[in-house]
């Protein structure tokens, strides 16, 4: 009788330990649940940093036609996500394009739209330029064809219209979409 008194308190204690062990591992998993869940959150806001950092390099600064042609190429892969807009000098009768957001001017002028299409508008909002979708979604892609003859054509000088002179001057900001996420840069020649 005292081995079966034995093997009970035996298989009580393993039970009552069992359930100890199995408590102690839900609590820590529901810890590490929200650990995981905090640090995949980080690494998204690190990730959208990153990807926003290609862009601030434009945001509010002079530049070149050539740092133009350089963006149409390096944003060229993004149809659909990326838009760049050009105001050149031969696109607006020869004057030169004063886009200054804190001022509301310059939306205004001829921009020629490349790497995607948009029928949304622009506005200013706090001093961001801000593009809003209409009817329709936001930005459309274009095909690679037509993204490369775009190219083409802002390197040919013999179409003043479309024309980015590699060495004018050019000012530039960020296109923001209504929830503020990076959509785009937009340029507009100054001289």
């Amino acid at each position: 009788m005292e081995g079966n008194l034995s093997k009970a308190l035996w298989l009580g204690v393993s039970i009552l330990l069992f359930i100890a062990v199995v408590t102690i591992g839900l609590s820590i998993f529901g810890g590490m649940k929200e650990v995981s869940s905090l640090a995949n959150d980080k690494v998204g806001s690190i990730a959208q940093s990153l990807a926003e950092e290609e862009f601030r390099m434009y945001d509010g600064k002079e530049v070149r036609g050539d740092d133009v042609l350089s963006a149409l190429g390096s944003f060229s892969g993004r149809s659909g996500d990326v838009i760049v807009m050009v105001a050149t000098l031969g696109n607006n009768s020869g004057n030169p394009i004063n886009l200054d957001p804190s001022a509301n001017t310059g939306l205004g002028a001829n921009y020629t739209k490349y790497i995607s299409n948009t029928t949304g508008t622009l506005s200013v909002d706090n001093r961001c330029i801000i593009l809003s979708a209409g009817s329709g979604s936001l930005l459309t892609g274009h095909s690679k064809t037509v993204i490369d003859a775009a190219r083409r054509d802002a390197e040919n000088p013999n179409l003043t219209s479309k024309y980015i002179n590699p060495s004018g001057k050019f000012i530039s900001y960020l296109i923001y979409d209504e929830n503020l996420k990076i959509r785009g840069v937009i340029f507009a020649q100054t001289e």
